[in-house]
């Protein structure tokens, strides 16, 4: 019997410690962008650079971004999705870590339309 009441205070304490803690924590203004991101983008141009590739692609913000390829692969049209890393508040610092091929469209401007790009 005593050891039951050694439990169930036990618990009852680490419920008010847990209860507490949640609401100490300090509750943020804004929400911070995260580390890491998708970015859904149209590859617009494919540049050949010696024995690599330069693909750039625009974003719904009509945002560009380029990225390196060795392998040739990429053409204009394919539906890349980018994934990215929060390098600091703007967004336009931020860098490519992995890209991902998606579909490919043979219209650009009707994708872009869809999808409510433009």
């Amino acid at each position: 019997m005593k050891e039951a009441r050694i439990c169930i205070i036990a618990t009852i304490i680490t419920a008010i410690i847990i209860c507490s803690c949640a609401y100490t924590m300090p509750a943020k203004a804004e929400a911070a962008r995260p580390e890491f991101y998708p970015k859904l983008t149209v590859v617009f141009e494919t540049e050949k650079v010696s024995d690599y590739w330069i693909i750039s692609c625009v974003d719904k913000s009509q945002n560009i971004w380029t990225f390196y390829d060795d392998e040739g692969t990429w053409e204009k049209g394919d539906i890349a999705n980018l994934l990215m890393w929060a390098t600091g508040e703007n967004e336009e610092d931020d860098e490519i870590i992995e890209v991902y091929w998606e579909g490919y469209t043979e219209n650009i401007n009707l994708f872009f339309q869809i999808n409510g790009w433009r």
